[in-house]
């Protein structure tokens, strides 16, 4: 069956005037820049403001893409930000999971260890208890402390004044205590040893691809949180969210320019003054900018070090970002029936056991991988469940260093070919194996991405795919601030994803207005 709907992202044309002043112009079209704009012109109304997105079409890592008669996604779970689009006034409908929120499977050898977890923290609590009852004392005790930790992070705010500072030990005294504490930390303060049960908990570590002994505690309780409470995809193809908020900004009144990849941010006497565009002549002059690009790009290449103070410069020095991924996309026939893989969760994980993600991590750190039949971390899912055939399967492997993919892809196509075929029959080989039977002999069609693909789409470096690496040394205000050395030129940084973008728009935006809609809040707290 051939899929000739429409992507949703077709549908949005640029509407540039081609002004030379815009109050507010935003580098890139993903969640973080879409939601910048949509935060701010709800809040300004008559305010000029310009989105500039380098490729033809908004949303960024939040897309859909066809191959042949196949539509390929690249998202896995939309998280609970319904209260952000509610505020926005963004409608879009969801399907929300009400069942199982990951089947999990860990592999020791011959030897596989399968979990289905529900969705909802309390339902994961109860289950965990049945699970491991000799801990289930430490297990409530744990999530609790988690929820609570949680719950004071909405207390913090982006600007903390001296009295929010002084105040903070007693109105979050958790997230004091936890401020240079990785998850694996947390674990061992509520000493929860055994290994089986560390696996699991380990898994929302690894979903960013950071092993549970670097990731911070308080954005690994977080993340879990903000995607079990509440967990939807779009009965469409993702592209619909990000062509819906373009849609919503353009109504209100903002201005996208696609193929426009931004070659300089201007400054003049210590603030920013505007963008040059690569091959246009002229510069768009601008009272502010939000860069949302990498800060290796934005921070060093389009804004230049000599810019930067001393501090900034050592500070950027030191971020880690995130690793890249393999993505193998199969098209399959019309012979399989999906329905009976049992891939309706919106996560279905596969991996070896405790000692994978700190391989896999060290690794891609160093621009490799440590990818083996014995070592791999993946998930697999199928989005024609929901969004009807053709039947289609997504299988990706976190995370992978950038390594020789790009001199690869540039110089030696016959190497770069034989690479992408070999990673997409080690992945077929280990999801045949433990979700889809002959998965092998129904494909009809292989779309691999590679870092390659990655460092192209988005221009990273390093080809990050969840943009600063959510280490415990690079949380909260260890983090890069939202406020750079330069006047009225920001960076949001809080956090990635659709849960961590949306948050993004909401923190910078409400920072230049002051606080006036959202308090100067962490989290979403609007006035």
């Amino acid at each position: 069956m051939e899929n000739t709907k429409r992507l949703a992202k077709e549908g949005i044309k640029q509407n540039y005037s081609g002004a030379d002043y815009y109050d507010l112009v935003i580098i890139g079209s993903g969640v973080t820049g879409l939601s910048s704009g949509l935060m701010w012109l709800k809040n300004t109304r008559d305010k000029k403001t310009l989105i500039l997105e380098k490729n033809p079409y908004p949303g960024g890592y939040i897309t859909a893409y066809r191959r042949g008669a196949y539509v390929f996604e690249t998202t896995q779970l939309f998280p609970d930000v319904v209260d952000i689009l509610d505020y926005l006034g963004l409608e879009i409908k969801l399907k929300p999971y009400t069942g199982t929120f990951m089947r999990r499977l860990v592999v020791d050898g011959d030897e596989v260890d399968e979990y289905r977890i529900p969705v909802g923290p309390d339902n994961f609590t109860d289950y965990l208890c049945e699970e491991f009852p000799e801990d289930a004392a430490k297990i409530r005790k744990l999530m609790a402390y988690e929820a609570d930790l949680f719950r004071q992070v909405r207390k913090l705010k982006v600007l903390p004044s001296l009295g929010d500072k002084l105040r903070t030990p007693f109105i979050a005294p958790k997230v004091v205590a936890n401020l240079n504490r990785t998850y694996a930390g947390l674990l061992d303060r509520f000493n929860i040893k055994d290994i089986k049960l560390r696996e699991v908990l380990e898994t929302f570590t690894a979903f960013s691809g950071v092993p549970a002994s670097r990731a911070s505690a308080i954005v690994a309780a977080g993340a879990r949180l903000s995607s079990m409470t509440r967990c939807f995809r779009p009965y469409g193809y993702y592209d619909e969210f990000p062509a819906k908020m373009s849609e919503l900004f353009q109504k209100l009144g903002g201005e996208m320019r696609f193929k426009a990849e931004v070659e300089r941010i201007v400054v003049k006497d210590g603030r920013v003054s505007g963008v040059m565009i690569k091959g246009d002549g002229g510069m768009i002059r601008a009272g502010a900018v939000i860069t949302t690009v990498d800060p290796n790009v934005g921070m060093k290449r389009l804004l230049g070090e000599e810019n930067l103070s001393a501090d900034y410069r050592r500070r950027l020095a030191g971020v880690v970002m995130s690793a890249s991924s393999i993505n193998v996309a199969l098209g399959l026939d019309d012979r399989i029936d999906m329905t009976k893989m049992d891939l309706e969760p919106p996560y279905n994980v596969i991996s070896t056991g405790l000692g994978t993600s700190e391989k896999l991590f060290d690794a891609s750190q160093a621009g490799g991988h440590a990818f083996s039949k014995d070592c791999f971390h993946m998930a697999v899912l199928s989005p024609s469940l929901v969004t009807g055939p053709p039947n289609t399967v997504t299988i990706r492997g976190v995370p992978f260093g950038l390594g020789e993919w790009a001199n690869w892809r540039e110089k030696d196509q016959k190497r770069y070919k034989e690479e992408k075929e070999k990673w997409a029959k080690f992945f077929v080989e280990i999801i045949e194996r433990h979700f889809i039977p002959n998965l092998s002999k129904h494909i009809k069609l292989t779309d691999v991405s590679t870092p390659a693909t990655y460092a192209r789409y988005s221009g990273s470096p390093t080809a990050s795919i969840y943009d600063m690496a959510a280490l415990v040394t690079q949380f909260g205000p260890k983090r890069l601030p939202m406020k750079t050395p330069v006047a009225n030129l920001y960076q949001p940084k809080f956090a990635h994803g659709i849960y961590g973008g949306m948050m993004n728009g909401v923190q910078v935006v409400d920072m230049m207005l002051d606080g006036s809609f959202n308090g100067g809040n962490s989290l979403f707290v609007p006035k």
